[in-house]
């Protein structure tokens, strides 16, 4: 690993535009994909899997849109796996928000948090726990060098 790669993972994470990536594949992306794929979370959390969708070697529509299918299919089962692997509390934040379909007042009522607590300090943890474990593509921003 060379001088400039090691610089690149000490540099200090813009938390805020980290937590907007975040939020933007939690609520916007993901629901999508989980359509796309055309599979519950429940489905796809019971799936195992070799970890890469196969391509066809010929390409027609039916052939495109299983890969599709397949890839939005991956893209799942990676925020999935990127959720279990965050800390307890983080993990049910993230399950119940955006797995089970929970309203923010229905998880930190659930949950036992202040409305305070859930908003400043746990779901933005969250957030962060979650982009920094998604592999399928980069959530994290980070601060400008100077």
């Amino acid at each position: 690993m060379d001088d400039k790669n090691i610089i690149h993972l000490f540099r200090e994470i813009d938390e805020k535009a980290t937590r907007k990536n975040a939020i933007h594949f939690l609520e916007v992306e993901l629901p999508g994909l989980m359509r796309m794929s055309g599979r519950s979370a429940s489905e796809l959390r019971a799936v195992t899997y070799d970890g890469m969708p196969k391509a066809p070697s010929s390409t027609n529509t039916a052939d495109e849109t299983i890969v599709k299918r397949l890839t939005a299919e991956q893209a799942v089962k990676e925020a999935i796996k990127a959720i279990s692997i965050c800390d307890k509390d983080c993990k049910q934040i993230l399950s119940l928000l955006y797995l089970e379909g929970y309203t923010d007042t229905m998880c930190w009522q659930f949950i036992n948090y202040s409305p305070s607590s859930y908003f400043h300090y746990w779901k933005p943890k969250a957030l962060l726990q979650f982009a920094e474990s998604f592999m399928y593509y980069d959530l994290i921003v980070f601060k400008k060098l100077h």
